[in-house]
């Protein structure tokens, strides 16, 4: 019976042994590869202006200093940390409870700086002097100037990249192209005699229009229209004399910044009623947020120009 006993025992110490050994190799390799995941995030990236920045750390705090580049944190998945937004940026809800650390192209300083981020988003507006004051107080910061809804589409992984969200990020840029590619497969079956004349107007009674080198200009080809101020470079004035002349069947209106809408004094231009889109009601109002933005929802901006291009019979 001692002999059992001591059998028994021998074995308990061994099993306790094994067990002992497995618990710490266990045990070892989850505190490796948790040390492991805090080392694995770096990512180093070059923004759209050229500058090389290195993020060694997934941020946990994060700062946006445009109201399309708050639209892309929320729209991949990083809403929940970001800690500071400008007093413009309004979408989604969520937004309106997150602190506000200045305007658009007045950022406060000390409001980011006290926020401590991890990572803060700026934009062209955001100003380069701004930008690099926050450089020099130690921030890492990225800045966003999209040209093109292709730029978009590389700001959305870029933001995914320097933020831990590059699946998700991946993700929306692959439904966002997946539309894209649909309104062009409907608007490319348009021939291009039916392609129908498009005025934008930003501006009333200055007649404030989008012409070449600007993302309405992109938009109206896309969605299979003709912009009567294609000669125009950037954000200009048209005279009523050229558009009467080139009589646009479609007249698009987005009330530059959303403030107040112009369109009941514009349908009140004894002028502007000669042209057919006026004569036939062919004018529409569409959310300036929506389609004035350069982050994910100007996808839906480019939606809705291609079904009214459509509903013309373009």
């Amino acid at each position: 019976m001692g002999f059992i006993r001591a059998k028994k025992r021998l074995i308990i110490a061994l099993l306790v042994a094994i067990l002992g050994i497995a618990g710490s190799w266990f045990g070892w390799n989850w505190w490796a590869s948790q040390k492991e995941k805090e080392v694995v995030f770096f990512q180093e990236m070059v923004d759209d202006f050229g500058e090389k920045v290195t993020v060694s750390k997934k941020p946990e705090k994060i700062v946006s200093l445009s109201p399309s580049n708050t639209e892309i944190l929320f729209a991949i998945g990083a809403g929940d940390k970001v800690v500071g937004v400008t007093e413009y940026c309004d979408f989604p809800l969520e937004v309106l409870k997150v602190d506000k650390v200045g305007g658009f192209s007045t950022p406060n300083i000390e409001a980011i700086v006290a926020k401590s981020p991890d990572l803060v988003v700026a934009a062209y507006r955001t100003g380069e002097e701004n930008i690099q004051r926050l450089k020099e107080l130690g921030l890492t910061v990225i800045a966003l100037h999209p040209e093109s809804l292709q730029d978009v589409l590389g700001n959305i992984t870029l933001v995914g990249k320097a933020t831990g969200y590059e699946e998700d990020a991946e993700k929306l840029v692959k439904r966002l192209q997946e539309k894209i590619n649909l309104i062009k497969e409907k608007s490319e079956s348009i021939p291009e005699e039916k392609r129908p004349r498009v005025l934008w107007l930003m501006w009333y009674p200055e007649l404030w229009t989008a012409g070449d080198e600007t993302f309405f200009h992109e938009l109206l080809l896309i969605a299979g229209g003709k912009n009567i101020a294609h000669d125009l470079k950037g954000w200009k004035i048209i005279s009523r004399e050229i558009v009467l002349a080139r009589n646009p069947q479609i007249i698009l209106c987005s009330s530059m910044g959303g403030k107040q809408s112009f369109l009941p004094q514009f349908l009140n231009d004894s002028q502007l009623a000669h042209t057919e889109a006026v004569k036939k009601g062919q004018i529409y109002e569409l959310d300036p947020n929506t389609i004035e933005r350069p982050g994910p929802r100007i996808v839906d901006g480019l939606e809705a120009i291609s079904s009214y291009i459509l509903e013309t019979g373009g």
